[in-house]
């Protein structure tokens, strides 16, 4: 997590520079191709800027800011990749529109590689160029969206703020509900840890979470979470039995004590094993193999389900999943977001499902947007998934009630 001192600068710079009108600046090292571009622009009443190799393209973005750059991904003995770094570095605002003649592989990655970067990407559009699905993107791109890197422009924030925090009890658990994908039912849900500080504001996880890592309070951070998750847990468990509660478990709270730790827990709490699911990513595993699987085993012998997180990012998931005890396998969102675009993560979608099902894995598919993505998920038998086409993260009194309202 990097913070610095200059970003409120950047953050004004580029909001008193804008030019007031849209302006697009057009890549590409074929001068027809500039051309048919700069047709549309003009026809939309729009201004753009044409460069036909890198350095002109550089030359042109130290100079001012775009709402859009129209950028071929293959520049003659370029490539258009090279420039993703610059705009990065320059923390650039601009839209991004990929043309290419590369199959739909190149695009993704292209593409994947952009959103690594925190740059946004309006689109891709492939050789021959459609002139009206280029109108269309330049017309239909939410100009105010807020890019992604601003959202690093955060408050720098210290070990010492993240402790008091967490002695004012600032941070608390909130829950994203696990829906039955035949169903509709809800039948369970994932804790999250929010912070809604007084001075800073929300602050994101994202931002908090790798600090609490840094400062060696995240076995304190995650005990807070534990605790408020199941004692709200023992609550709903009065009306609502069947659901049950999933908690994110950090690689470095692993050690040998940990199992007696959870079952002390549970016991004092009132929670049945069975109704806790504790979710690790690989990193747990290539962290210490030995410890892992010591951990793990003794988890799972004490009645708690055990999900493996983001499967398939990691290194060495086929590998995790022959060696250690898992219930539950939740596909992570980079190939459910896009499986109905792309055939490739759709194929991966299908394999990790039957896989799963083949080891008596129940699959959770996660970031489901859409009814179309999650019909899909259904008819190719996942059994669970979770995402912002359901309600986003609750807080225990609104997960009571959205439970009492059958969802």
């Amino acid at each position: 997590m990097k913070h610095s001192g200059s970003k409120p600068a950047v953050r004004a710079t580029l909001a008193t520079a804008r030019p007031p009108a849209s302006t697009v600046l057009i890549i590409d090292d074929e001068a027809w191709q500039r051309q048919s571009v700069q047709q549309v622009v003009d026809q939309l009443g729009l201004t753009a800027s044409q460069a036909e190799n890198l350095e002109q393209a550089r030359a042109y973005l130290n100079d001012q800011p775009f709402e859009f750059v129209v950028l071929d991904l293959s520049l003659g003995a370029e490539d258009g990749i090279e420039l993703l770094r610059d705009l990065a570095r320059v923390r650039s605002t601009s839209a991004l529109i990929f043309i290419s003649g590369f199959d739909d592989r190149v695009c993704a990655a292209a593409t994947r590689l952009a959103a690594a970067y925190g740059l946004r990407v309006a689109g891709t559009l492939q050789k021959p160029l459609q002139l009206v699905a280029l109108k269309n993107l330049l017309q239909s791109w939410p100009a105010h969206v807020k890019p992604a890197q601003l959202d690093r422009d955060s408050p720098l924030l210290t070990a010492e703020n993240l402790r008091q925090g967490l002695a004012r009890g600032e941070i608390i658990a909130v829950f994203q509900p696990k829906i039955d994908l035949l169903t509709g039912r809800t039948i369970g849900v994932e804790a999250l840890a929010r912070w809604d500080s007084p001075e800073f504001g929300v602050i994101s996880p994202e931002q908090f979470v790798p600090l609490a890592e840094q400062a060696n309070l995240i076995e304190q951070l995650t005990r807070v979470i534990l605790i408020a998750s199941l004692r709200s847990c023992a609550d709903w468990r009065r009306t609502h039995p069947g659901v049950a509660l999933a908690v994110n478990l950090s690689p470095s709270i692993f050690d040998l004590k940990l199992p007696e730790a959870i079952e002390q827990l549970l016991r004092d709490i009132g929670v049945p094993a069975e109704m806790l699911t504790l979710e690790v990513t690989e990193s747990v595993i290539v962290a210490d193999e030995i410890v892992a699987a010591d951990v793990l085993t003794r988890l799972r012998i004490k009645g708690v389900q055990l999900a493996i997180d983001d499967f398939g990012t990691g290194y060495s998931s086929l590998v995790t999943l022959l060696r250690l005890p898992f219930n539950e396998l939740k596909i992570d969102r980079m190939f459910v977001a896009s499986c109905l675009e792309n055939d490739d993560a759709l194929r991966i979608v299908k394999a990790v499902i039957s896989l799963a099902h083949e080891m008596g894995l129940r699959v959770v598919a996660e970031g489901i947007e859409s009814l179309d993505i999650r019909d899909a998920l259904a008819h190719r038998g996942c059994d669970y998934g979770q995402g912002w086409l359901w309600p986003r993260a609750m807080t225990a009194p609104d997960l009571q009630i959205w439970l009492d309202a059958g969802n």
